[in-house]
């Protein structure tokens, strides 16, 4: 249970860096066991954040078995294919002069720990066997004001920036314009088919930003409210009473997904061996791929995660990803109903635009405020022996822009 219990941290701290520049930034793991409703109604986050727990799990044991932290098992297996050549080898070299080695992290014996631990408690939930319910108290993050440098000079000055692209104009005289077929306005032809576009003539801010999916994801959770099922006014618990088997079903997928990537980006490391580096013998063993690239392909996994639907209207050859319940909102208002809390107040980067940690992602068009402070700082410190240190005081101006 002590590596357990790592996984966990691990899985906290991966949702963490992983969603730090998002509109949903994963702070709502912190209250575990107590979550809000974004991660108790199925949503993409639920999604993520199981899909993250498996893979951190088989990822802890498989290291711990490796590292014969736990004595029910030990390294792995080796394969019965045997390695690729090096790439600095000039031709193929024979299967003889490979040999599988040291000692892999065993990830047979991880998945079937992580499915027996994880696995059971949801499948006895999704085929009605015991009655599952959380504590349903929704919690809620208090914002701490932002405090502002000890060694201030100057009090902030604080400059309101709006991100929202200019009003049209519409009480200036129109320019006259030519008449006649050379006075007309063409549109710009395609290079690939020479068809006419209008593109030029989008007009788009600097500031604008529209996640994947996000204008399609906000219609799906308003008509999710005409379902009494998923509708953000009904009571919580009402809500998981009809939707937790299919967050059961869900979390099962969702869950065996997070363990395929772990499997996928499983690499063989190989240790050379011979006469001044010559690499006639090599040993090799299957090793873990780091846990920082599983949870960022998980997290744009989950960005393009989709619904969850019947077995029978899912084609044969269709391609294995995650699945959620409930639309998530988009996370720019707060939401009690939803879990959602807003992005008033958060610190964003003016020059990053739309970029993770933008202004233009975090702010959802509402503006921004500059805050501009000073304070003396040591520098241009050097060192006279012996044994004296002189400096200077700088004046030092930062500034921080917060969402409105």
């Amino acid at each position: 249970m002590a590596h357990v219990a790592a996984a966990a941290r691990l899985a906290r701290s991966a949702c963490l860096a992983a969603h730090a520049g998002e509109r949903w930034n994963c702070s709502s793991i912190e209250l575990a066991p107590k979550f809000t409703p974004d991660l108790l109604t199925g949503t993409r986050e639920q999604a993520y954040v199981y899909a993250m727990s498996a893979a951190t799990l088989v990822w802890s044991v498989a290291r711990a078995c490796a590292a014969g932290a736990l004595p029910a098992c030990s390294c792995a297996a080796p394969p019965r294919a045997p390695p690729r050549p090096p790439r600095q080898a000039q031709a193929p070299e024979p299967h003889a002069r490979f040999k599988w080695g040291g000692c892999g992290d065993n990830f047979q014996w991880a998945e079937r720990f992580a499915k027996q631990f994880l696995d059971a408690h949801e499948i006895d939930v999704r085929d009605g066997k015991i009655e599952d319910f959380f504590d349903l108290e929704i919690t809620t993050i208090e914002t701490t004001p932002t405090t502002t440098p000890e060694i201030t000079t100057s009090p902030p000055v604080v400059i309101l920036v709006d991100d929202q692209p200019a009003p049209a104009n519409f009480t200036a005289a129109p320019r006259p314009g030519r008449k006649g077929r050379k006075g007309r306005k063409r549109l710009p032809r395609s290079p690939r088919r020479g068809r006419p576009t209008r593109k030029r003539f989008r007009s788009r801010s600097r500031y604008e930003y529209e996640d994947r999916g996000s204008r399609y994801r906000n219609i799906e959770y308003r008509m999710a409210a005409d379902d009494p099922r998923f509708d953000p006014q009904v009571d919580l618990r009402t809500r998981l009473e009809r939707l937790r088997p299919l967050i059961a079903s869900a979390n099962l997928l969702n869950a065996r997904f997070g363990r395929k990537a772990v499997s996928t980006g499983m690499r063989t490391k190989c240790t050379c061996h011979g006469v001044s580096g010559s690499c006639s013998v090599r040993t090799c063993w299957r090793s873990l791929p780091p846990l920082g690239r599983v949870g960022a392909a998980l997290a744009a996994d989950a960005a393009r995660a989709g619904p969850l639907r019947p077995r029978r209207h899912t084609p044969r050859r269709a391609k294995p990803k995650l699945r959620y319940v409930t639309p998530s909102p988009d996370y720019c208002e707060p939401d009690v109903a939803a879990g959602s809390l807003g992005t008033h107040g958060r610190q964003c980067n003016a020059s990053l635009g739309s970029a993770p940690g933008g202004c233009g992602r975090l702010c959802c068009g509402r503006g921004r405020r500059a805050v501009r402070s000073s304070r003396l700082e040591r520098c241009h410190c050097r060192y006279h022996w012996c044994c004296r240190v002189d400096c200077q005081l700088c004046r030092l101006t930062t500034e921080e822009h917060y969402c409105n």
